[in-house]
C-alpha cells in the first residue's frame, strides 16, 4: 500500500494544509471578484476607480485563488507517498 509510510496524523496535517490553500484561494475570490461586481451593480462604486483596475484587480483574484486551488491539490498528492 502507497500510504504506509505516512502515519495518520501525517495525513491529517497534509489534508489540513490543502484545505487551507483552498479556503484562502476561495476567500481571495470571493473578496477579490465578487465584492467589486456587486457594487458595481448596486451602484456603490466610486466614479474615480478606473477600469483597468476593475477589470485587472478580479481576474488576478480569480486566477490567484486558482493557483492556491492547485497547489492544494498537488499538496494532497502527499497522501499518495
Amino acid at each position: 500500500m502507497a500510504n504506509e509510510g505516512l502515519s495518520d496524523a501525517q495525513k491529517e496535517q497534509i489534508k489540513l494544509r490543502a484545505t487551507f490553500l483552498n479556503g484562502i484561494g476561495i476567500g481571495i475570490i470571493l473578496i477579490g471578484v465578487f465584492t467589486p461586481v456587486t457594487r458595481l451593480v448596486y451602484g456603490d462604486m466610486q466614479s474615480g476607480v478606473s477600469r483597468s483596475g476593475l477589470l485587472g484587480w478580479p481576474i488576478g483574484c480569480f486566477l490567484l485563488g486558482i493557483v492556491l486551488h492547485l497547489t492544494a491539490s498537488w499538496v494532497l498528492k502527499g497522501l499518495s507517498r
